[in-house]
């Protein structure tokens, strides 16, 4: 849904920017935080975003077993999504079984899609797929 707050937190840059340039020229309004603390922070200030993409290995995370958990402790109300490269085998031995996961590289319609099919669904939690 257009118009929508959507966190972003990536800490890598070029990844970050282009999915904010993406989100916004699709009519969302991208929030970009490089780290776990970052996000966290800007949540205390009182944002609230419809739905979060995470990088799953970004900066300050409690461990890519646990990060879906953590946003959704910080993020109650919006559904999750982690975006990445690490291949479906190697994110089980990790432990994210249970997370929305969009696997890098992915086109930009993906990624719409994605985000549209996660507010569509609505919810919090990093559970299901997109």
């Amino acid at each position: 849904m257009p118009g929508e707050v959507i966190l972003i937190i990536e800490d890598d840059v070029h990844i970050g920017g282009l999915v904010a340039q993406v989100l916004r020229e699709a009519g969302y309004q991208p929030a970009l935080e490089r780290d776990v603390a970052g996000a966290r922070a800007w949540g205390e200030a009182g944002n609230a975003p419809a739905a979060v993409l995470s990088d799953l290995m970004v900066m300050g995370s409690p461990g890519p077993e646990r990060l879906a958990g953590e946003l959704a402790r910080i993020f109650p109300a919006a559904p999750i999504a982690l975006m990445t490269g690490v291949p479906r085998n190697r994110r089980a031995a990790l432990g994210v079984t249970h997370a929305r996961i969009i696997e890098k590289p992915f086109e930009l319609e993906t990624l719409l899609h994605a985000v549209g099919a996660m507010l569509a669904a609505g919810g919090g939690g990093g559970g299901g797929s997109p």
